[in-house]
C-alpha cells in the first residue's frame, strides 16, 4: 500500500512539473524570416482557345493552321531570389500553430522547347508565333524564349502546425506542416515579346522541418526549411489565343527571429 501511495504521489509530482513547463512555454509569438527560395523549373502546358493561323517563315509556307484545343507547351527555368515571410501563432508547449504569410519573386533565367500541336519550334523562325507574318524575323523561336525576362511572384497565406521535440539545452528541432493558398503572378516577355501577364490563385501545403535556439525567455533564433507545392497557375497567352498552366513548387531555406509574449 505504502510503495502505491509513493508511485502514485510520485506520478503526481512528476504531471505537476510536466504541466508546469508546459504552462511556462505556452503563450502567443510573432516571428519572421528572410531566406532564399528556388522555384523549381516548370514545364508550362496548355492548349490553344481558338484557331490560330501561324505567320509564313521559311519551312513553314504556306503557314499551318492550328485549331482550337490543340497543345502548346514549353519549359521555363528560374533563378534562386529571396524569400520574406512573417507570422503570428500560440505556443501550446511541444505544439505550436500560427498563420503565416510569405512573399518572393523569382525572375525568368530562360525558357526552351516550344511546342505547338505537336511541332517541336525551337528552329523555326519566331515570325511563325506572328499571325499575318510573311517572312522570317531573322531569330529562331528558340533564341528568341531563351533570353528569359520575366518572374514568377508568389504570396502564400498559411496555417501551419509544428511539433517541437524538446531536449536538454537550448537547442529545439522541430517539424510542421502547412495548408493555405498561394496568389501567383506571372510575367514573361523574352527578348521584349509580351508573351503572358496574368495572375491566379489556388491551394498550396508545405513541410518544414528546422531547429529553434533560445536566446533568452522570450527570444529565440531558428533556421528551416521549407518545401511548398502549389496548384499550377492558370493564365493566359497573349501572343497567341491560350492558355497555360505553370507548374508551382518552391523550397526555401531560411533563418529568423521568433518573440513570444
Amino acid at each position: 500500500m505504502k510503495s502505491t501511495s509513493k508511485l502514485f504521489l510520485g506520478f503526481l509530482t512528476a504531471s505537476s512539473v510536466f504541466c508546469a513547463s508546459q504552462a511556462a512555454a505556452e503563450g502567443f509569438y510573432v516571428s519572421g524570416t528572410l531566406g532564399t527560395v528556388d522555384q523549381s523549373s516548370s514545364t508550362n502546358s496548355g492548349s490553344f482557345t481558338s484557331a490560330f493561323t501561324t505567320g509564313t517563315v521559311t519551312g513553314v509556307n504556306p503557314p499551318l493552321d492550328i485549331p482550337a484545343g490543340a497543345s502548346l507547351s514549353w519549359v521555363t527555368v528560374f533563378d534562386s531570389d529571396i524569400n520574406y515571410s512573417g507570422a503570428f501563432g500560440y505556443d501550446y508547449g511541444r505544439l505550436r500553430a500560427e498563420l503565416s504569410v510569405s512573399f518572393h519573386e523569382n525572375d525568368v533565367n530562360r525558357h526552351f522547347g516550344v511546342n505547338a500541336a505537336g511541332i517541336d519550334l525551337s528552329n523555326i523562325d519566331a515570325g511563325v508565333l506572328i499571325a499575318g507574318n510573311v517572312g522570317d524575323l531573322g531569330m529562331p523561336t528558340a533564341e528568341l524564349v531563351a533570353n528569359g525576362a520575366g518572374a514568377i511572384e508568389n504570396t502564400t497565406v498559411m496555417l501551419n502546425g509544428y511539433y517541437d521535440f524538446e531536449l536538454d539545452g537550448d537547442l529545439t528541432p522541430f517539424i510542421g506542416l502547412g495548408v493555405g493558398n498561394v496568389s501567383t503572378d506571372v510575367s514573361f516577355a523574352p527578348s521584349a515579346t509580351p508573351i503572358a501577364n496574368d495572375d491566379d490563385s489556388g491551394f498550396a501545403w508545405q513541410v518544414i522541418v528546422g531547429a529553434d535556439y533560445s536566446i533568452s525567455e522570450q527570444l529565440s533564433f531558428f533556421g528551416n526549411y521549407r518545401y511548398v507545392s502549389a496548384d499550377d497557375a492558370s493564365v493566359n497567352v497573349s501572343l497567341v489565343p491560350a492558355t497555360l498552366d505553370i507548374e508551382n513548387e518552391f523550397q526555401a531555406f531560411e533563418i529568423g527571429l521568433r518573440f513570444s509574449f
